[in-house]
């Protein structure tokens, strides 16, 4: 069997952020997470498929991890083709008569569906692994019959036309690769679902089984999921002090799952909530407050500083500053007195603009979304929602 991870996506939906592949929850890029976790499922023999762009990043995430020292890695050729592109690309390394497991580069469940599914399978050509929705979700539904055998998929049917509860999550395992080379050859479509075309033409030729799924399931999509994401991995985590992290006296550390690394460092009264994860030589400053957030490595809660909720990459520096549910990206700077706004006066859910749309975050509380290496100056600040991707002057208010 071979696994097929797409990392190939240009996350532009999530900008300004850097690729989601690298964002590291927990001090790991968000990639090894999910290999890891496929790892622990019983998925094997990994293809990982690279948009060219960020070829060396995943070189570097693979080069120290035994289990993908003799990965493969290749690079979709065409971009444009979407998923059904990066699949044909991670194929030519299938052999067809070999089994494969498609994974999608953000979606996490927990491993013990990948053997779950592969079990289902047996006596069918594949399984499709299929989340249970209590309430409508714009994804793909599945059409099923009594013995759960898959008989179509419907995009986005809107609410109240679902042909059941449950919702495609790209998590694919077919007995033969040559089922799925032939349907994508046979796929045609003027929109970028040519591989949801493919599915549909196996669905009403072939026997797949639809793996019922009640547990976690978190993707990325947009960039407020990041604190969905983060979320996932700090309850997940174990409480523990690395020996060489330097602890005041006088600091409080309370509440469950939190992870303090090598050579952090947390100073006098500051307090540490969790869940909440402390990266190596991070520094928690005197009276600061930090709770259920990731810390990453050689970051900084300065003097007087509250961080809620958010998602701080590698080299964020803060002082006096206030950041709440917000996502930051590596190397930003958080001037004396600025503060990012996650509340409307209204109550109302936060909407983020995306590729000129606005969208409902369905997140009542929403601060910033701040990209690679922006300023912030003094006494700035960002209202809930807004995306940075330019340093911003002191005293300015973004809306």
């Amino acid at each position: 069997m071979k696994t097929i991870f797409l990392a190939s996506g240009k996350s532009s939906r999530c900008a300004p952020l850097s690729d989601k592949n690298f964002l590291e929850f927990c001090g790991k890029p968000l990639m090894l997470h999910l290999l890891e976790n496929a790892r622990a499922g019983g998925l094997e023999n990994f293809i990982i498929v690279s948009n060219g762009e960020n070829l060396d990043q995943i070189k570097t995430v693979c080069a120290n991890i035994d289990f993908l020292q003799n990965v493969e890695i290749v690079v979709q050729p065409n971009l444009e083709e979407g998923m059904a592109g990066g699949i044909l690309a991670g194929l030519e390394r299938v052999a067809d008569t070999d089994s494969v497991f498609i994974m999608g580069g953000n979606d996490y469940v927990e491993s013990a569906v990948y053997s779950k599914m592969r079990t289902q399978a047996k006596g069918h050509d594949g399984a499709i692994l299929a989340k249970h929705m209590d309430t409508y979700f714009p994804g793909g539904y599945l059409e099923i019959d009594n013995k759960a055998k898959i008989l179509a998929m419907i995009e986005k049917p809107g609410e109240g036309n679902e042909p059941s509860n449950l919702v495609n999550i790209v998590a694919h395992f077919f007995q033969k690769s040559s089922d799925l080379k032939t349907a994508l050859s046979l796929a045609k479509s003027d929109k970028d679902d040519v591989y949801e075309t493919a599915l549909d033409h196996l669905f009403k030729t072939k026997n797949f089984v639809a793996t019922e799924y009640k547990g976690t399931w978190q993707a990325i999509k947009y960039p407020w999921q990041v604190l969905e994401m983060m979320s996932v991995f700090l309850e997940k985590q174990v409480s523990s002090t690395h020996p060489t992290a330097q602890i005041a006296a006088s600091a409080v550390i309370k509440g469950p799952k939190v992870v303090i690394e090598k050579g952090a460092k947390v100073f006098d009264n500051a307090v540490i909530q969790g869940p909440c994860y402390i990266g190596e030589k991070a520094v928690i400053g005197n009276n600061a407050l930090v709770r259920g957030s990731n810390i990453g490595a050689n970051s900084g809660a300065g003097y007087n500083t509250e961080i809620a909720r958010s998602f701080l990459s590698r080299e964020v520096s803060s002082h006096i500053a206030y950041i709440g549910d917000s996502v930051i990206d590596a190397g930003a700077n958080f001037g004396a007195y600025s503060c990012t706004a996650n509340l409307r006066l209204d109550k109302s859910t936060v909407q983020v603009k995306i590729k000129g749309d606005r969208v409902d975050s369905h997140h009542q509380k929403l601060g910033a979304i701040v990209g690679k290496g922006v300023q912030i100056g003094v006494h700035a600040m960002l209202m809930p929602g807004v995306k940075v991707a330019d340093h911003v002057v002191p005293g300015v208010v973004v809306k």
